[in-house]
């Protein structure tokens, strides 16, 4: 179970130097191709901290193509953070934890953000049985990755501001961020999926998988993931689907998953823009801001491609003969 104490740091003197410690707040503005990503990993063991501030807005392949970036990775590592500023003007104060959390950022080429986010759920525990159905299976897995040793996710009503490049945009959508914490390494980490999509406040899906995505287009192995139906959260049990790709950027697709209580929840959906990024220099995340249709509903929501750059290069012939 997650509890509001864990917005705290969570190392002791034994933990290990890459012991990491993330938030990722999202940022969508439906009616436009813009969105965009909030990420803050810290290695209070080290001292340090990365901030990543990334705006997108179109389909590609180079992170340069995109809106605006700054991603700083040598900033000191915050005492707390649960509030706390950087150099670079992010600043994030959990006014309620897991509840209701404030950023702001001021940065520069006339772009800033004023944020609230408002958590419409517990936070999903994908550790707790009692919360995930398949937390009993995954324990002790090879597959799961040691850097979310503890991890929730949350989805959000947020509401503010942007300004990009001068240019104001209101903010009131739905997404779903999330917070991990443990030994977080910097080589040859294994790819998966992390997919999300809200159709106003009383319907959002949400999954993490496995994915092999130079051997197919094919999503791998459920991971974790829920259904957020009317307040209430559901474990899922099942998903199925597959992406179309150029490259390793994805550019539409279909998914099904599956329940606790057997319901099924199917979409097709196409991207508005995507891009390779890469918060720390290892690995890369294709961020992807989807148009996604739910029976006929059209809702909107984020996905991202994690993939280590040691997979990439590994496999790059297979990832490059893609269209």
């Amino acid at each position: 179970m997650i509890r509001p104490d864990d917005i705290q740091y969570h190392h002791n003197k034994d933990s290990h130097w890459q012991w990491a410690e993330t938030l990722f707040f999202p940022v969508n503005i439906p009616g436009t191709t813009i969105s965009g990503g909030l990420y803050v990993l810290t290695r209070p063991v080290l001292g340090v901290a990365m901030c990543s501030v990334t705006f997108m807005d179109r389909l590609g392949h180079l992170w340069e193509e995109q809106a605006y970036i700054d991603n700083q990775q040598h900033l000191p590592c915050p005492e707390t953070m649960a509030d706390f500023t950087l150099p670079n003007g992010f600043s994030h104060k959990a006014i309620e934890p897991l509840k209701h959390h404030h950023v702001i950022y001021e940065g520069i080429d006339d772009t800033r953000c004023d944020i609230e986010f408002f958590g419409l759920h517990e936070p999903y525990d994908c550790h707790d049985p009692a919360m995930d159905p398949l937390a009993a299976k995954r324990m002790g897995s090879s597959t799961w990755d040691k850097a979310f040793a503890g991890h929730y996710e949350l989805t959000y009503h947020m509401k503010g501001e942007l300004t990009l490049r001068g240019k104001r945009y209101e903010i009131d959508s739905v997404d779903t961020g999330d917070r991990s914490w443990g030994p977080r390494v910097e080589r040859d980490n294994g790819a998966f999926v992390w997919w999300h999509a809200s159709f106003g406040k009383d319907l959002t899906v949400h999954v993490m998988t496995q994915h092999e995505l130079h051997k197919s287009n094919r999503l791998g192995e459920i991971i974790s993931g829920y259904v957020l139906d009317k307040g209430k959260i559901y474990g899922l049990v099942a998903c199925e689907g597959q992406q179309e790709y150029n490259k390793a950027v994805p550019m539409s697709g279909q998914l099904e998953v599956v329940d606790e209580r057997g319901e099924r929840f199917a979409f097709t959906y196409s991207a508005l823009n995507s891009c390779y990024m890469a918060p720390y220099p290892s690995n890369t995340f294709v961020q992807t801001f989807m148009r996604v249709n739910h029976n006929g509903r059209i809702g909107y929501g984020t996905q991202q491609a994690g993939i280590s750059r040691a997979y990439a290069t590994r496999h790059r012939e297979a990832i490059l003969a893609r269209y």
